[in-house]
């Protein structure tokens, strides 16, 4: 009996310690993101962006707002790269996820993968609001 509880107090060890990491590693993350980005919103982002921040910041896993803060100049690859510094190792797969949500809005209009991630956020909106008119 005694050899199963010291197994559970392992596993119960390390799933606190697991908890404990992510959670440090994800104040981290918003604390580079807030140290980089400025506090105010970026004056370019109007209401018609709303649902493409919407899409950064669910892709980024952002708290909500916070894409309104992005520099419209920035591009995707900047952000994943002040959030995750250490990408080589530590791969959440944001990047994969913001290009399959432009993948589904914007249908065939999308360009090229790597493309998509190195051009602006100004530019992806406008291809986004193009996509947008043009269902409506």
């Amino acid at each position: 009996m005694s050899h199963w509880l010291h197994f559970v107090f392992c596993a119960l060890f390390v799933a606190i310690l697991t908890l404990i990491i992510w959670i440090w590693n994800r104040g981290a993350q918003r604390r580079r993101f807030n140290k980089t980005f400025p506090l105010e919103a970026d004056p370019f982002w109007t209401t018609k962006d709303a649902t493409f921040l919407a899409a950064i910041e669910e892709a980024y896993a952002l708290p909500f707002g916070w894409a309104k803060r992005l520099p419209h100049q920035s591009t995707p690859m900047g952000l994943y790269l002040v959030l995750y510094p250490e990408h080589c190792i530590y791969d959440d797969c944001e990047n994969e996820r913001f290009l399959s949500t432009l993948k589904f809005h914007l249908k065939l209009k999308m360009p090229k993968e790597a493309e998509a991630l190195t051009q602006t956020f100004e530019t992806l909106a406008a291809y986004w609001q193009e996509a947008e008119n043009s269902q409506a």
